[in-house]
C-alpha cells in the first residue's frame, strides 16, 4: 500500500509541475501571464559609443534567435526540480514506520527507488540545463558579435 502512496505522490508532484498550456511556446506563455520570465543569460558588452535603443532591439532579436535553447534550458530546470522533489519524497518515505518485516522491506525498496529515480532525473536535468544555457549564451554572443558589438565576455 505504501508503494502506491509513494508512486501517487511522485506522480502528483510531477503533474503539478506541468503547464496547462500544452503546445504553447515560451513567449506565448509569458505574454499570457503579463510578465516575461527573466533572461537566463545577460551578455557583457562594451557600451562605449553604443546607442542604447539600437542595442536593446538587437539584443531582443538575438534572444529571439536563441529562443529554442532557452526553452530547452527552462524545461530542463523544471525536470531538475521534479527530480529533486521525487528524491525528497523518497527520503521522507524512508522515515515512515512499518509494523512488519515485509512492510519494512517494501517501504525500503520503494523509498530507495524514489531516491534513485529522483536523483537520476535531477542530475539529467541539471546537465541538460547547463548545456542548453551554454548554447543559449553562445548564440546570443555570436549574434551580437555579427552586429559589431564588442563583447567583454565570451
Amino acid at each position: 500500500m505504501r508503494v502506491f502512496v509513494l508512486a501517487g505522490l511522485c506522480l502528483a508532484v510531477a503533474a503539478c509541475d506541468q503547464t496547462t498550456q500544452s503546445g504553447a511556446s515560451l513567449s506565448e506563455a509569458s505574454t499570457d501571464t503579463g510578465a516575461a520570465p527573466p533572461p537566463i543569460y545577460e551578455p557583457l558588452v562594451d557600451m562605449h559609443r553604443v546607442d542604447q535603443n539600437k542595442y536593446r532591439r538587437d539584443l531582443a532579436d538575438c534572444r529571439q534567435q536563441a529562443a529554442p535553447q532557452e526553452a530547452v534550458a527552462r524545461q530542463a530546470r523544471q525536470q531538475e526540480a521534479v527530480g529533486n522533489t521525487m528524491f525528497a519524497a523518497g527520503v521522507i518515505a524512508s522515515f515512515i514506520p512499518a509494523s512488519t518485516y515485509n512492510q519494512a522491506r517494501t517501504l525500503d525498496a520503494a523509498s530507495g527507488a524514489g531516491q534513485v529515480v529522483g536523483g537520476t532525473t535531477a542530475a539529467s536535468g541539471a546537465a541538460t540545463a547547463e548545456q542548453a544555457t551554454a548554447d543559449y549564451a553562445l548564440v546570443v554572443n555570436v549574434c551580437l558579435a555579427h552586429r559589431h558589438y564588442r563583447l567583454l565576455r565570451q
